[in-house]
């Protein structure tokens, strides 16, 4: 594992600012289903979703924990927002930088079957942005955004 967050698992800035802008129209109209669209969209588009790696080298996991609507995965857009949440949730200074980088759409599909251990949803780029999906829905909504893809 790298010491640093490594900046080349990032999508390019303008990729980022696409998903916060369209997250900030999502959050404030949340019932809006064209934002969300828009939203997940956005996020589906990256090359991999980047997570904050538990366990050990040999067998990896995404970090999880607690939130309102249950148990959650936590994935990122960039190796420094999960470094970042990495610290923010207490996680010790020398493992912050322990990531996971799954290329899309495997990522959807691996999130998706931790459903099997009760995990509920996928929190994604907390705390900029903090988007929430159920498990559940990961693969229709990877399903959708395959067949429709003029958005």
């Amino acid at each position: 594992m790298p010491d640093q967050p490594t900046p080349e698992l990032g999508p390019a800035p303008e990729t980022v600012a696409a998903i916060d802008a369209a997250a900030a129209v999502s959050m404030a109209a949340p019932d809006d289903r064209d934002a969300q669209e828009r939203l997940w969209r956005a996020v589906f588009a990256l090359e991999r979703w980047i997570f904050i790696a538990r366990g050990t080298d040999e067998q990896p996991s995404p970090f999880a924990a607690t939130t309102e609507q249950g148990p959650a995965i936590f994935a990122f857009s960039t190796p420094e927002r999960a470094a970042e949440a990495a610290a923010g949730f207490g996680i010790p200074p020398g493992e912050v930088d322990r990531l996971l980088a799954v290329p899309m759409p495997d990522a959807a599909g691996w999130v998706a079957s931790y459903a099997e251990v009760g995990v509920e949803s996928i929190v994604f780029d907390a705390p900029v942005t903090g988007a929430m999906a159920p498990l559940a829905n990961l693969a229709a909504m990877a399903v959708w955004i395959q067949q429709h893809p003029e958005g």
